[in-house]
């Protein structure tokens, strides 16, 4: 028989027998504190749920997170290579210099020679412009990584926040119940060998399911077997 049960049960007891003060009083002080405690179960179990679900969007927010670094990482790398690029053809362009269009006409040695000077000139420009173009782009990326970033640690601070609010609550409804459990326990050593021995006359209280049933409270099960002990003894 658990707890509640047990303490249920005992209320009963007091409301059907004619018991004098003080152990009725202690039955009803047991009933009242067999609802407070079913109440702490109660909200327990949907603190745990709500705990388990802060920790699920945690975990999300950390994987994003990590997600999101690894790409600004990435984005940085291919930073660096490009400005390396652009960097070694403006000091190519600066040391070989950059004739006009009339400067290499005249320092061409053949027509061939003048096409293929301002062949080399257009692919390097354009080359240039492309190298450029990749270092822009890829400068936009980062950027929104990094922000992608920033939102994604902002989520799993929040969710971190919320969650050890929740572990706190749930810690403090567990100190409680435990205080209560203690409280019935003392109170169920105040009942006369008679209310004990009808106590554990009683039958069984029906099964619970498991799925809606909150932690067993074995202090207040042993408490019921040594009043059932000293019942028949």
């Amino acid at each position: 028989m658990s707890a509640l049960a047990s303490v249920a049960v005992i209320g009963a007891l007091a409301a059907g027998t004619g018991y004098a003060d003080p152990a009725s009083d202690a039955l009803t002080k047991l009933n009242e504190l067999s609802r407070q405690a079913e109440q702490t179960t109660e909200a327990m179990h949907s603190a745990q749920l709500d705990l388990n679900k802060k920790l699920e969007i945690q975990q999300a927010a950390e994987v994003k997170h990590a997600n999101d670094v690894a790409a600004v990482d990435s984005a940085k790398t291919q930073l660096a290579d490009f400005q390396k690029k652009v960097n070694d053809l403006a000091a190519a362009q600066y040391m070989g210099g950059r004739p006009s269009g009339f400067q290499a006409m005249l320092t061409a040695s053949s027509p061939q020679g003048l096409i293929d000077q301002l062949s080399i000139q257009r692919m390097m420009a354009h080359e240039m412009s492309a190298q450029m173009s990749r270092y822009l782009e890829v400068g936009k990326q980062a950027e929104a990584a990094e922000q992608a970033s920033a939102a994604s640690a902002s989520e799993a601070k929040t969710a971190a926040e919320q969650a050890a609010a929740v572990r706190a609550d749930l810690q403090s409804k567990q100190s409680q119940l435990q205080v209560q459990i203690a409280v019935v326990k003392s109170q169920y050593d105040t009942l006369t060998p008679p209310q004990r021995e009808a106590l554990a006359a009683m039958p069984p209280a029906p099964a619970v399911d498991p799925a809606h049933d909150g932690p067993r409270d074995v202090g207040a099960d042993v408490a019921v077997s040594r009043g059932r002990q000293a019942g028949g003894g």
